[in-house]
């Protein structure tokens, strides 16, 4: 016994386990596609069309742990679940790669906690004779881990042998959380349920628990429960289980089958904050749009499936999924990385008269500008009529353009798409870039040039001294927002861009989009603006 807590005193603790990358290089019909997931947020959101991806990237995750302790593949995924060996295919030559950091505390003798890094590689070994997937089970790294997928979504409601469990024993749910869990479940479903329940069912040596709920005085089972409310019930069990606290990974496919539209903008909601609160990891899958609700509290990727090949699109809007079907509303499209430069070219595309022929809809991250056209490239559109417009404060040289457009469309054969999409790559000209070490030389252009402007008009004199007094932000992405606080000007950013519109500066910044926007009037007969006719 002596030996034995010797020994324990010199294990190491692992917790507050965060994935890194994903990098399938074959599998399912996905090949050579990297997911980065992001070190500030929890909460990872896929999006994408239906046969996109989705679930094959939650599948692999599911396996790609071990539960602490655990020694057999009976205890857990198996990747073999997912991907099963059939008549037409034997998953031969499938592999990924998961990288993976985590907190590591020492001994008690030395309690620092040390950060580190380690890297998992799954993949099918050639030949019938060395067919499983490795690493074997038992050697996999330790991380709790839990699967919640489309399989049980169905409750007894729909079961025709239902009557085998219709004799059950009741006690209140054993959860640790019960009570967060039942406030939970109230707040998504707006239904004040007073208790939860396990139901207990033995029949011929075999035991089948099924949860209750009582609501107006009644209990019920699964027998007579709706399918939603098993489906919340279920994710909130297992977000709150001990076992995934400080550090679990929980992975749930297509979160918001069965749910409303409000019931699972509150299940999100609930999602973040349980997060956080138990140091969960958390990814889900899912086709509505609404996520990008939440686009500042989780990691949105998406994925698009061109028919050719899968690309990721990082923190990217779902109306460019559905743009990229081909259904548009209007003949040209602009796609821009975030609200101010949707807004700027909003004004742009009025003060052409264009609004009838022009959609702006927000791309996220600057790389989606190139797999944005790459994908419309693959699946065979006419890139001409869109143009994506980087801010002008990242990707600004030929060479970095040519080496991000390669990266999304390779091949010697491609040369001539590559060349057509970095055509409608355009920016905006910053001249006055953020000092070092600070974030968002966009905002941080707009108000200088915004301060350089001379006026006489002593509210405008007044918005532009409130300018002044905002220094050394290391994100100006708050510019906005710190200005219509100490201005008390809650449309300060309209007036800037109002006041900025006719400035010569303002014009050299928005040269590029302009010259397109006039373009495009001439080609639909809309007569240009005359000060602007010189620009086309």
């Amino acid at each position: 016994m002596a030996a034995k807590q010797k020994k324990d005193t010199n294990v190491r603790t692992r917790f507050n386990y965060r994935l890194e990358k994903l990098h399938i290089e074959n599998l399912k019909g996905i090949i050579d596609f990297p997911l980065d997931f992001s070190e500030e947020k929890r909460v990872t959101a896929i999006i994408g069309m239906n046969g996109s991806g989705k679930s094959t990237i939650i599948h692999a995750l599911a396996c790609a742990f071990k539960p602490k302790g655990k020694q057999t593949s009976k205890d857990y995924n198996r990747l073999s679940d997912f991907f099963t060996p059939n008549r037409h295919t034997d998953w031969e030559d499938a592999h990924f790669t998961l990288e993976f950091s985590f907190d590591e505390r020492n001994p008690p003798k030395q309690p620092q906690v040390i950060r580190k890094k380690d890297k998992e590689i799954f993949y099918k070994k050639q030949g019938a004779k060395q067919s499983r997937w490795l690493p074997i089970y038992g050697r996999r790294h330790e991380r709790e881990s839990a699967y919640i997928g489309l399989q049980d979504l169905a409750t007894l409601n729909e079961d025709k042998h239902a009557n085998r469990y219709k004799e059950f024993e009741t006690e209140q749910l054993a959860h640790d959380a019960a009570d967060k869990i039942k406030q939970d479940m109230i707040y998504i479903l707006g239904r004040n349920y007073e208790d939860l329940y396990s139901h207990t069912s033995r029949k011929g040596g075999k035991v089948h628990t099924m949860f209750g709920l009582k609501f107006n005085g009644t209990i019920y089972s699964e027998h007579s429960m709706g399918a939603g409310e098993k489906r919340v019930l279920t994710i909130l069990y297992t977000l709150h289980s001990p076992l995934l606290e400080k550090g679990g990974l929980l992975l749930i496919d297509e979160i918001d089958v069965l749910l409303h539209g409000a019931a699972f903008k509150r299940l999100i909601e609930k999602i973040i904050q349980r997060s956080e609160e138990n140091k969960v990891e958390i990814i889900f899958s899912t086709h509505r749009e609404t996520i990008t609700d939440f686009s500042k509290d989780i990691n949105i990727i998406g994925v698009l499936n061109t028919g050719k090949g899968v690309l990721p699109m990082p923190n990217t809007n779902p109306q460019i999924m559905s743009q990229l079907t081909g259904d548009f509303t209007k003949r040209f499209q602009i796609a821009v990385e975030d609200e101010l430069t949707e807004e700027i070219c909003l004004n742009l595309i009025y003060r052409y008269h264009m609004q009838d022929y022009i959609e702006v809809t927000k791309f996220g991250a600057w790389s989606n500008a190139f797999a944005l056209l790459a994908g419309k490239t693959l699946m065979g559109h006419d890139v001409a009529n869109t143009l994506c417009v980087l801010d002008g404060d990242v990707c600004r040289t030929e060479a970095e353009r040519k080496q991000e457009v390669k990266r999304h469309l390779n091949g010697n054969d491609r040369e001539v798409d590559r060349i057509n999409i970095l055509r409608q790559i355009k920016e905006f000209k910053i001249k006055h870039f953020a000092p070092q070490g600070q974030n968002g030389s966009p905002e941080y252009n707009i108000k200088t040039l915004f301060e350089n402007v001379q006026t006489n008009d002593p509210r405008l004199e007044a918005l532009v001294a409130s300018s002044r007094g905002i220094l050394g932000l290391d994100d100006w992405h708050n510019y906005f927002d710190r200005l219509s606080l100490n201005s008390g000007l809650r449309q300060a950013k309209q007036k800037i861009l109002e006041t900025l519109e006719d400035t010569d500066e303002w014009k050299n910044y928005c040269t590029e989009v302009s010259q397109w926007i006039a373009m495009k009037a001439q080609e639909v007969n809309v007569a240009l603006p005359v000060p602007h006719l010189e620009e086309a």
